[in-house]
C-alpha cells in the first residue's frame, strides 16, 4: 500500500515538473520577435569593431607605421563597411520601433473594450 502511494506521488509530481517546463512551448500567447535581439547585437559588435579598427589605422599612420597609401586604402574601406552597418542598425532599429508601435496600439484597442482582459505578452514589462 505505500509503495502504491510513493509511486502516485512520484507521477504527480513528474507530470507537474513536465507540465511546467512544457507550459511556455505549448502557450498559446507567445509571439515571438519579428527581429531576433540578436541580429542587433551582432551589429553593434561589428560597429564598435570596425570604430576601433579605424581609430587604430588612424594611430598607426600618425606613429609613421603605414605609407599614406595603405592609410587611404585601408580607412576608407573600414568607413564603407561601417556605413553598411549604420544603415543596417538604422533599418534594424526603425523596424523594432514599428513593431514596438504595433504593440502598443493593439495593447491600446483591447484596452478599450472594457469587458474583454487585456492579455500579457511574452517578455513584456509588468507596469506596476
Amino acid at each position: 500500500m505505500t509503495a502504491i502511494l510513493g509511486y502516485i506521488v512520484l507521477l504527480a509530481v513528474t507530470v507537474a515538473v513536465f507540465a511546467f517546463v512544457l507550459q511556455p512551448l505549448l502557450s498559446a500567447r507567445r509571439q515571438p520577435a519579428s527581429i531576433p535581439p540578436a541580429r542587433l547585437a551582432d551589429l553593434q559588435a561589428r560597429r564598435a569593431y570596425l570604430m576601433d579598427a579605424i581609430r587604430e589605422v588612424d594611430f598607426d599612420y600618425s606613429l609613421g607605421k603605414v605609407t599614406e597609401a595603405e592609410y587611404q586604402e585601408v580607412r576608407g574601406r573600414y568607413l564603407r563597411e561601417a556605413a553598411e552597418v549604420l544603415r543596417e542598425l538604422e533599418r534594424e532599429s526603425s523596424a523594432v520601433d514599428a513593431e514596438i508601435e504595433r504593440e502598443i496600439a493593439r495593447l491600446q484597442e483591447l484596452a478599450r473594450e472594457p469587458d474583454r482582459p487585456v492579455p500579457e505578452r511574452d517578455g513584456a514589462a509588468d507596469v506596476s
